[in-house]
């Protein structure tokens, strides 16, 4: 099992966030038994607090339940406790040195590195109110931290698609597609050269033979992006 806790300031805005998307992403996945996620804060300023509300309103709109969430200080038993230690911005890491004295195990990680976004720092929405904008970047880290710590190899199931669509719901499901990606061939060609599926081995189960001609031809049409993004390896 590996075990993971997101780390910010108050542990009621963005750290809350990643704890319960990355939870629901796992359990999405069926991966519920491979994972523990928590969140803590590296300040004393909102411990017993709950979600802060427009944050609990993002959670809400994706059906996702905070409920009996409050934020909770890091602890010293939290390094030795966590395989991972995933802050959101350069003051947590530094406060996280300080509180641990440094990181000889290497425990502590930035989330949007995961998304190939080296040192980019998840802005507090505490502060600048775009609470979307925090949502989105942490929802991309979550998504390449899952898809760093599980199997390097996706399968795409088509066999009971009857259309594009759903040969596409089927691809942003089992690759974590942001909302912004559009269903089409230049933006699978996109995520498939791009951090964090470059690299990644792809399994794809064609559609049936009693699937509508179209479908099937589309099917041959992306297995063709598939392959020249295989090229690149």
């Amino acid at each position: 099992m590996t075990k993971i806790l997101f780390v910010c300031h108050g542990n009621i805005c963005r750290s809350p966030t990643a704890e319960f998307v990355l939870r629901d992403m796992v359990r999405k996945a069926g991966l519920e038994k491979d994972f523990y996620i928590e969140s803590a804060a590296t300040t004393y300023e909102e411990i017993g607090n709950p979600v802060y509300p427009p944050t609990k309103k993002l959670l809400d709109a994706h059906g996702i339940d905070c409920t009996g969430k409050t934020a909770r200080h890091i602890t010293k038993a939290d390094y030795d406790n966590f395989d991972l230690i995933i802050y959101m911005d350069e003051e947590n890491r530094v406060d996280l040195n300080r509180y641990y004295g440094g990181d000889p195990d290497g425990k502590l990680r930035n989330l949007m590195d995961y998304a190939g976004k080296i040192g980019v720092e998840v802005y507090d929405p505490w502060y600048t109110r775009n609470f979307q904008r925090a949502w989105d970047d942490i929802e991309e880290g979550c998504c390449a931290l899952l898809e760093s710590l599980t199997d390097d190899t996706v399968t795409l199931d088509f066999s009971d698609c009857m259309s594009r669509g759903e040969m596409y719901e089927v691809m942003r499901r089992e690759m974590c597609w942001q909302d912004w990606y559009g269903e089409n061939l230049d933006a699978l060609w996109d995520i498939l050269t791009g951090l964090p599926h470059r690299g990644k081995s792809f399994v794809i189960i064609p559609p049936a033979e009693t699937a509508p001609e179209d479908v099937r031809k589309y099917a041959s049409l992306i297995e063709g992006v598939f392959e020249e993004a295989e090229a690149l390896k």
